[in-house]
Formats: structure tokens, C-alpha cells, sequence
């Protein structure tokens, strides 16, 4: 005999069903267990269902093994959560269709929905939007954002990485199960990411593999887990659009889009958005601004604003050579951006930027433009 939560868990598992054709079932029958024990016929008379899945529902103990499901999960250390369960997120009950399961790996928390902002666009990043997308994910996640993203190739995984680059937190929602991970280069990405930093998240059973419907699916849940959405670099038929519209129409989330080259197809998806009535935005400093977010407590005093009046302390304490020599050494190596001095010191930006500004006040290192340093010669 099924468990409440193994029932909920099989009717997941049934291809063809879907979250909304689920509630559709529960709504009509009262419970999980109700739906698998309910005779053909009757199955068949639920709006949506038809005589093709209520033949599927009603052979579930043939198409379905909720044991292995749930063995499956605990090998991977994965957490399986249903829409009845007390620490299911609470703002996912408002989504007109929430999962009906979630499958964790790490750790969300309630405070994750508080200030979060979803980082999306095109898998085939340019160099622009790559480097774009990595300053926002770690900028933000400096000033305490949650980063929510798709553990995709591009836009996403910049994301990912630029959250992790400040030792910030960011959730990647997943169009695909946690045994089939997708692309497979980010299993370092998504390693990191459970390692206290967050946490990886799908509705998908298991073994299932990603496909052109999944990552539509795996879409609303971004959008309406975030409280503002910023599309970074997508054409005009992308799948990070849909996310757009969802989180403005069916969630009232703040839309942001950053302008690019106007002769490039990745850029065109977020001009149409900004005719469209999504803000434009050039900087994370803006999108806190606008979001009200300047003025809340900040993980980093990265977005400190500095008083024009206001003097470099004169007994201010000079750097040591511990805190100076790495950065130094990486600058005369060629690694001259803040972004590239973060990776190949794998270190956050908030520990950075100060020694930078230091450096700058002692004249040891130059700035130029593009945001690029060198040492003063």
C-alpha cells in the first residue's frame, strides 16, 4: 500500500501527466491514492486525461516503480519534496500549475525568494554576454541577491559561476532529473553549487533526459521563484523571452534587459523587450535601485556609495604582501580584469576590490579603460 507521498510521487512519474493534468486528478478525486485506485473508465471521464493516459494511470504498477524512484534519489543524495509537504517553498504555491514534486539536491531556504533575481539567456553566449552575465550573477549576489538561473550552457552558467565568484547563493532549476545531468561540463559547476551554496532543483523524475518540452516546463518555476528577472543576451525566439513574459504577466515580477550591439542576433530578443516595457539596465547598481534594494542589509559594501566630499583616511594602515602579492603576481601574468582576477584567484569579488582600490590609493596599479588594471611602471 502507497504512502500518501509515494502516490504523489507515481502519479509524478507517469509520463504524459503533468502538473496540471495532476491537479486535475486530485481535484477530482480527492487524493493521490483515490486517482491510482480509481477504475479506467472513470479516469478517463477527468477533464484533460482521455482514454490514452487513463489506460497509463490505471497500469501504474507496470509503468511506474516508486521504490527505485526513491532509492535513485537517495544515491545521488537528493532530497524528494511533494506540494503536501510542511518545507515544500511556499512561493511556489502560488503558481497556478506548482510542481507537484520537487526533487532537491543542496539546500533552498525561505530567504531565497527575499531578493532573488533571475540571470537568463542564450546558450550560445558571446563573449560579451558571458562576461556581462558573470559580473551581474557575482555583483548581485555580493549585495545578497539569490542568483536563479537554468544550469544551462552560456548565459546561465555565467550566472552560476559570477554567484559563486562573490560566495553568494544561486538555485539552478533544471529541465531535466537530477541522474541525467545536463551538460554534462557542469557537473563541477553543479558540485559547487550543492557545497553550501545553494542548491540544484527539479520536478522531473530521476533518469529523465532533457528535451524541447522540458526546458519550456522548467521555465515557470524560474520565473516565478525570482522577484525580478534580467534577461543578459537572447534572440528574438528564445526560450528565456517565454521566461520573461511569464515572470511580468502571471507573477507582476520587475523585468530588466541589457541593451547590446544592434547588429547581433543575440541582442535583438532583449531590444524587443525593452519596446516591449521591460527596463532597461547597464548596471547592477541600477537594478537594485530600481528593486529598492540599495538601502537592505548587503553581504558586501561593494555598492557602498562614496560622498564626493569624502577623504581617504590618512592612517589607514598599508597593505601587506600577503594581502598585495597574489593579485600583483596575477596582474603581471596578463590577468587584468576584476572578473579574470576573481577565477584565477578563486576568490570574491568583495575580497578584491578593496585591495584594488588600496593599490590604486598607493599607486602601485593603474586603471584603464574596460575596466582593465596594471601596475604603475
Amino acid at each position: 500500500m502507497l504512502t500518501p507521498k509515494e502516490a504523489l510521487i507515481t502519479l509524478n512519474l507517469i509520463p504524459g501527466l503533468g502538473s496540471m493534468r495532476i491537479q486535475a486528478l486530485l481535484e477530482f478525486f480527492g487524493s493521490a491514492e483515490l486517482v491510482l485506485s480509481a477504475p479506467e473508465k472513470m479516469l478517463a471521464m477527468v477533464p484533460r486525461i482521455g482514454p490514452r493516459l487513463a489506460a497509463a494511470i490505471a497500469d501504474w504498477r507496470n509503468c511506474t516503480n516508486v521504490v527505485a524512484e526513491l532509492q535513485c534519489a537517495a544515491d545521488y543524495g537528493v532530497r524528494v519534496v511533494t506540494l503536501t509537504d510542511a518545507d515544500y517553498p511556499d512561493f511556489l504555491r502560488r503558481m497556478s500549475d506548482p510542481p507537484i514534486v520537487l526533487y532537491v539536491q543542496g539546500e533552498y531556504r525561505a530567504a531565497d525568494s527575499d531578493r532573488s533575481v533571475a540571470i537568463v539567456g542564450t546558450r550560445q553566449a558571446s563573449p560579451y554576454g558571458a562576461t556581462t552575465a558573470r559580473r551581474f550573477g557575482r555583483e548581485l549576489a555580493d549585495a545578497g541577491c539569490t542568483i536563479i538561473s537554468g544550469l544551462a550552457r552560456g548565459i546561465d552558467t555565467a550566472a552560476h559561476w559570477g554567484a559563486l565568484d562573490a560566495g553568494g547563493r544561486t538555485l539552478a532549476v533544471l529541465g531535466f532529473g537530477m541522474a541525467s545531468l545536463y551538460p554534462e561540463e557542469n557537473a563541477e559547476l553543479a558540485n559547487r553549487i550543492c557545497a553550501g551554496h545553494g542548491a540544484l532543483l527539479s520536478e522531473f523524475p530521476m533518469y529523465m533526459r532533457p528535451s524541447r518540452t522540458t526546458f519550456p516546463q522548467r521555465n515557470r518555476i524560474v520565473a516565478a521563484w525570482s522577484r525580478a528577472t534580467l534577461v543578459v543576451e537572447a534572440p528574438e525566439r528564445s526560450g528565456s523571452l517565454h521566461t520573461a513574459n511569464m515572470a511580468a504577466s502571471d507573477y507582476g515580477n520587475t523585468v530588466f534587459a541589457i541593451p547590446g550591439p544592434i547588429n547581433q542576433i543575440g541582442s535583438s530578443g532583449c531590444h524587443s523587450l525593452i519596446r516591449d516595457g521591460a527596463t532597461l539596465c547597464t548596471s547592477p547598481h541600477e537594478l537594485l535601485a530600481d528593486m529598492g534594494w540599495l538601502n537592505t542589509h548587503r553581504q558586501m559594501e561593494l555598492f557602498t556609495p562614496e560622498p564626493v566630499e569624502k577623504e581617504v583616511p590618512a592612517l589607514r594602515p598599508a597593505l601587506t604582501d600577503a594581502e598585495s602579492s597574489d593579485i600583483l603576481r596575477a596582474l603581471a601574468g596578463g590577468h587584468d580584469t576584476l572578473d579574470a582576477l576573481c577565477t584565477v584567484l578563486g576568490r570574491g569579488a568583495h575580497t578584491i576590490t578593496p585591495i584594488l582600490m588600496r593599490l590604486q590609493i598607493e599607486r602601485r596599479i593603474t586603471p584603464l579603460p574596460g575596466g582593465r588594471f596594471c601596475i604603475t611602471r
